[in-house]
């Protein structure tokens, strides 16, 4: 028995609150895109108080301002042009959105891993194997991003290959004419989802784990005897507190502000991953959830909320992490509101007060001084 010919491409339902919601991302995609290019010049161009190396920072504020950039051009686009009903936006959009859509795959391949790098990197410096690893060398890092980035294209061009604007003539609805189609769907719901969605996800957060137990130790074998006299409650509340600060007597400020900054930052990918591990096993397991009753070829209002979710999970994260980088980063606040001409007392415990050394220096100090 034959299948019966699709007339219509894929599609969904673009409401009046779907274009609201949208729209307001694309505000943020857009103050996310300008705060990751300030990160990025500060990382790049400002050195920063005896800061710890910024390399991996500056390349994942460069991937943050592409995923801003690439929501703005992907979702906005395609949900402006369905509820406005612009021809010319949709044929444009179908010009360009294979391209797009393969790049802005591979930046959201990318960002975990790179998270992964710098996590696995600041927990060397608490963990004594600054000198063990020589992936996480100074001279090492550009091949190391260089293997990250040519891996992560030679697993992506399979999907890119087979990726295509499929011409539906006969449809009756202008804008289901044309649609994008996969021939290895397989592939990119089991082998790249694997890859991209949950190795990640398991691997930062045992990487986090760690580094709180490992930070809870050290501050545990620091803390002077004094304080552990007293009451059981403030004993347990000193163990609590331990737990998310550094001693100072094993480690500089600066490197404990650069360590809470990436545990902060992962923690927010964590949460923005939760929801797309969820979406995964939907997607993995065929749910009928994902589909509308009425038309096998429209998603369904769960399924385009779910994809909603997660890109402006994804996007609000990448477009935040100025904030974290501000609350966290004394050094880097002090050089943002520099940047900005604004005001900004320093306190007598602010490391952007400290002469600035020699990214070596620094290097030298992180691998004695752990």
């Amino acid at each position: 028995m034959t299948e019966p010919e699709v007339l219509c491409g894929y599609t969904e339902e673009v409401s009046m609150a779907r274009f609201v919601y949208i729209s307001i991302g694309g505000g943020v995609a857009c103050i996310g895109c300008i705060c990751n290019l300030i990160l990025l010049y500060l990382f790049t161009f400002r050195q920063l108080a005896n800061s710890p190396p910024q390399l991996y920072p500056a390349i994942l504020a460069f991937l943050d301002t592409l995923l801003c950039f690439f929501f703005l051009m992907i979702f906005v686009v395609d949900v402006n042009m369905i509820y406005n009903k612009s021809e010319y936006l949709f044929l444009l959009f179908h010009r360009y959105i294979i391209m797009t859509f393969c790049t802005a795959k591979l930046v959201q391949f990318l960002i975990p891993y790179l998270l992964m790098l710098g996590t696995l990197e600041r927990y060397t410096w608490i963990d004594n194997k600054h000198n063990k690893m020589a992936l996480l060398q100074p001279k090492y890092r550009p091949f190391t991003l260089g293997g990250l980035l040519l891996g992560a294209i030679m697993l992506r061009v399979p999907s890119a290959m087979a990726l295509t604007v499929t011409q539906f003539p006969k449809c009756a609805d202008f804008f289901r004419t044309l649609a994008e189609s996969t021939l290895y769907m397989v592939y990119d719901v089991y082998g790249i989802a694997c890859l991209q969605t949950f190795c990640p996800f398991l691997c930062l957060t045992v990487l986090n784990f760690v580094i709180v137990s490992k930070l809870a130790k050290i501050d545990a074998a620091q803390c002077p005897t004094k304080e552990m006299k007293g009451s059981p409650t403030k004993r347990k509340r000193s163990r609590v507190l331990s737990s998310l600060r550094i001693s100072k007597l094993q480690i500089t400020s600066t490197v404990r502000n650069a360590i809470y900054t990436m545990v902060a930052i992962v923690s927010t990918y964590l949460i923005s991953n939760s929801l797309h591990i969820l979406l995964t096993l939907l997607e993995v397991t065929k749910a009928s959830v994902l589909v509308d009753e009425h038309d096998p070829y429209k998603a369904s209002l769960l399924y385009t909320l779910l994809g909603d979710a997660v890109s402006l999970l994804y996007m609000v994260s990448s477009a935040v992490r100025i904030l974290i980088y501000t609350y966290c980063n004394p050094a880097i606040r002090y050089q943002l509101f520099s940047f900005l001409g604004l005001r900004y007392e320093r306190k007598d415990s602010d490391q952007s007060k400290i002469i600035i050394a020699s990214p070596l220096l620094i290097e030298g100090q992180l691998s004695n001084s752990v």
